[in-house]
């Protein structure tokens, strides 16, 4: 009987499993390998570095992470405007998404939104790189470079008229040149103290741009706070200090002023002796080239005749006030009084009433008068 063959060892096979086995784990191991790859890569990207951030932001706010880019008014601190960015984010939904247009690769740049309103943009810096997963890929790491605030209106601006040696502050920072609108200007006012001393001039401050109404202060040439009232008008505050602070008259130069006023006023009413064929009787009272003294020299020739004859003039009701001192060689003052004149022709009283605003000048050490302003010319009887 003949022998059944025995069957050999299944190598073929066994290799064939060993294979297959091999490159099953081998593709497991792989997609797995991509498959972390591409996690990582993904988790590389700086929108999740955005993501992480604006949790940030949420939880703590943006106090330290904003800087303000472009030009800030250097009457206001970059504060205020960090201050007036975190009223426009605090208690609203916050999200991100990648600017439009061109990206620098390495500083990507994302908008901010508010509630769906662009607050600002934010930019990213690329802190480190390096090559993954056979050189195809790049794994990068990101960090905050700055938030920029995003059309923020300064439409806030001050004006300010001074005279043009005192001094005006915004928010604490003085105003200079940079400010100045135009050259220094003379009031109508000084127009004829100009001719024979320095008087005051004025000069207006302006600046615009300003995050929030400021607070305005003005100072005289000493240093001294000066009690002016800032307005603010919409969008403008302004202040202007064209009239001068009254202070106490001394008493030499009161009695200086009302003696003069008496004596010009009795020049014209031709009670003065001498008056009739000069001005010397007042003439010691103007500058030598005054244009009172040519008034008064017309007035003598052409019209003194007109005034009634009278007995001596009573001086009543007299009175020195709103005293104003500009500078050290120019003061102005107001007198009143009543003149009551007895005529001869008719008994009547007759009453002059006159109220002058008077500017003096220190010339050579003397005052004199440089300007007469009528306030106030009555007559009575």
């Amino acid at each position: 009987m003949q022998k059944a063959k025995k069957k050999g060892f299944p190598f073929f096979w066994l290799f064939y499993l060993l294979f297959v086995a091999v490159m099953v784990g081998f593709w497991f191991y792989a997609v797995s390998y991509v498959k972390k790859c591409l996690v990582t890569y993904e988790e590389s990207q700086p929108g999740v570095t955005m993501d992480a951030i604006l949790a940030e932001f949420r939880e703590k706010g943006l106090d330290d992470y904003m800087r303000i880019e472009g030009e800030v008014s250097r009457f206001e601190t970059q504060e205020v405007y960090a201050s007036e960015f975190q009223s426009r984010v605090k208690g609203k939904i916050l999200f991100a998404d990648p600017s439009r247009g061109v990206q620098n690769p390495a500083s990507p740049r994302y908008d901010l939104f508010a509630n769906g309103e662009k607050v600002g943009i934010v930019t990213l810096k690329e802190t480190s790189s390096e090559p993954f997963f056979l050189h195809l890929l790049t794994i990068s790491q990101w960090a905050l470079d700055k938030v920029e605030m995003e059309s923020i209106k300064a439409e806030n601006a001050v004006e300010v008229t001074i005279p043009e040696h005192y001094v005006v502050k915004v928010n604490g920072i003085a105003m200079d040149e940079r400010e100045l609108t135009q050259d220094a200007e003379v009031s109508s006012e000084f127009t004829y103290a100009a001719d024979y001393v320095e008087v005051p001039s004025f000069v207006t401050y302006r600046t615009e741009g300003l995050l929030e109404v400021p607070q305005v202060e003005i100072f005289d040439p000493n240093g001294n706070p000066v009690n002016v009232e800032a307005k603010t008008n919409g969008t403008l505050t302004s202040a202007s200090l064209k009239e001068f602070g009254e202070s106490e008259m001394p008493a030499d130069l009161e009695a200086m002023v009302l003696e003069q006023t008496e004596r010009y006023t009795n020049f014209f009413s031709v009670d003065l002796p001498g008056c009739r064929n000069s001005v010397s009787p007042i003439k010691d009272m103007f500058p030598a080239d005054s244009y009172y003294l040519s008034l008064a020299d017309t007035y003598r020739r052409e019209d003194m005749w007109m005034y009634s004859s009278h007995d001596a003039p009573k001086f009543k009701n007299e009175k020195v006030s709103h005293y104003v001192r500009y500078t050290e060689d120019l003061f102005s003052c107001e007198v009143y009084f009543d003149k009551e004149m007895l005529l001869h022709k008719t008994g009547k009283v007759k009453v002059d009433t006159t109220n002058f605003k008077l500017y003096y000048g220190n010339l050579d050490g003397e005052w004199k008068i440089l300007d007469i302003v009528t306030l106030l010319s009555g007559q009575e009887g």
